[in-house]
């Protein structure tokens, strides 16, 4: 296979082929100044960047959010995170009209989620939380593909990733 062919499958620029060829990153050989690529060698290398990239996903860049966190007097710990349209970019990035990208952008930067370590049972018939309130969001599901069940994964996503 080309390097062109190559680029197209692995969704990455012939220049990127080119050097996974150089670097022996990839399996190719070059005939008359092109590279001829081993097809299972980039399936290969494509398996590992796809179980890598699974591994990534599992821990959450909270760089992008703000996270605040307080002690009730009772003791209750309450996390409560904001700008949550970075750690959705997953859903985002599935609108495909920019304005409409932007405007769900908008949305869930004004949107937050409330991380609590003891449950309230007031919480329990809402249907913007989850476990007795202990996950609870302001977002009511303005942007169609992304549900309140959505951020509300999210919410436990970064409950595990913060009690870890």
């Amino acid at each position: 296979m080309n390097t062109t062919t190559a680029a197209i499958q692995a969704n990455v620029t012939t220049g990127t082929i080119r050097t996974w060829c150089r670097r022996g990153v990839i399996a190719a050989t070059k005939q008359a100044g092109r590279w001829i690529i081993d097809t299972a060698s980039l399936a290969h290398r494509l398996t590992i960047g796809a179980m890598r990239s699974r591994k990534k996903a599992a821990v959450l860049d909270l760089s992008t959010a703000t996270i605040k966190t307080r002690t009730r007097p009772t003791g209750e710990t309450i996390t409560r995170v904001t700008i949550l349209s970075a750690l959705l970019a997953d859903k985002l990035d599935r609108i495909p009209d920019a304005g409409d990208r932007a405007h769900a952008a908008t949305v869930l930067d004004r949107v937050s989620i409330v991380i609590c370590d003891t449950p309230d049972e007031g919480w329990d018939q809402e249907p913007n939380a989850r476990n007795a309130g202990q996950f609870r969001t302001t977002y009511r599901g303005e942007v169609p593909q992304v549900t309140v069940s959505d951020v509300l994964d999210l919410a436990e996503q970064i409950h595990a990733q913060l009690s870890a």
